[in-house]
């Protein structure tokens, strides 16, 4: 009895997030969704985020389009309360600071385009619910549990491991300009990070070669060198190429990459070999290994429901989009 009561409350505390504040004839609605009407400014902020997509090219799809992401906002934050699903003070907490951090950047537009404050946060929130059910779905003890084996193979297919000593390849002059390094500077730098790559493909020790290196001076990021990191593709403190020349390597291998203005001694590491990197990027993993399995689900959900569109309150919202991105 507790727990119908509770999913009760949850429905009500729900549905207060679907409308908006303070009476309103339902004629004002641009959309109804199962019998509950939709309050125009989250109706308008799916519109604006339409105008913003290049493939949706007229009115009726970003219209279209705004009407399924309201159907697939309904039926997460439905499923949530069905549930009975909660979030904890931190995600909560969590939600709000990021909330107010993009309203702090984006706010401007989202008023110019009809979104208040109140509304925007609701949507963080739904999103915070989504998140929430995909664990309650795929986490662990979850209805239908990822496995973890699942979780590590991605981790080591998109994921790579390594220690790396990096140093630019220019100078200064007098005035602080940047100055390329001489072909013969060049060399004499190539050739320590090359035998340096060649003793630890012979058996070396990585964190006795990498101090050896540190100890001998212009290293500028030795502090960091002993490190093991982790990136995806695309990591945006390395330059473009090096995931990829990182994935070249063999495990426990090293070698020396010249990219634009550095050059990098690189180890590459066993990803799976120190359990901490996978915990932290658990998550992750997770999520990406989840996400077409959430939104089948969701798709499945959505599929329940059904929407009846106010089209004198939609064209309002539609006008009131397109005037405000001007």
């Amino acid at each position: 009895m507790k727990r119908a009561i509770g999913i009760i409350l949850a429905f009500a505390v729900v549905l207060g997030v679907f409308a908006g504040c303070g009476k309103k004839e339902e004629a004002q609605y641009p959309l109804t969704v199962n019998g509950t009407p939709l309050d125009g400014e989250i109706f308008q902020y799916y519109l604006d985020i339409a105008f913003a997509d290049a493939t949706l090219t007229n009115k009726d799809a970003r219209i279209r389009y705004a009407t399924e992401q309201c159907i697939r906002y309904v039926a997460v934050n439905s499923a949530f309360a069905s549930r009975g699903l909660t979030l904890s003070a931190a995600q909560t907490a969590e939600t709000a600071e990021r909330g107010n951090a993009l309203w702090n950047i984006f706010g401007a537009h989202y008023r110019k385009v009809g979104v208040s404050k109140q509304t925007f946060m609701k949507l963080q929130t739904s999103e915070a619910f989504t998140e929430r059910l995909r664990r309650a779905l795929y986490d662990t003890d979850g209805a239908s549990a990822i496995a973890t084996d699942t979780l590590k193979n991605y981790f080591t297919a998109y994921y790579v491991a390594f220690k790396v000593l990096r140093s630019t390849v220019y100078g200064a002059d007098i005035y602080g300009n940047r100055v390329p390094f001489t072909p013969e500077q060049l060399a004499a730098v190539r050739e320590k990070y090359d035998t340096a790559a060649n003793s630890l493909n012979n058996g070396g020790v990585v964190d006795y070669t990498f101090a050896s290196l540190i100890s001998t001076g212009g290293d500028e990021d030795a502090q960091q060198s002993l490190v093991t990191e982790v990136i995806a593709e695309g990591d945006p403190y390395y330059p473009a190429g090096f995931y990829g020349a990182v994935r070249s390597l063999a495990e426990n291998h090293a070698g020396v990459f010249l990219f634009e203005d550095e050059i990098f001694l690189v180890y590459r590491v066993n990803i799976l070999s120190d359990g901490d990197l996978f915990s932290r990027y658990r998550d992750a993993c997770l999520t990406a290994v989840s996400e077409p399995y959430l939104q089948n689900e969701i798709n499945t959900m959505c599929n329940g429901y059904s929407s009846v569109r106010n089209t004198a309150a939609v064209q309002k919202c539609y006008e009131n989009v397109r005037q405000g991105r001007k």
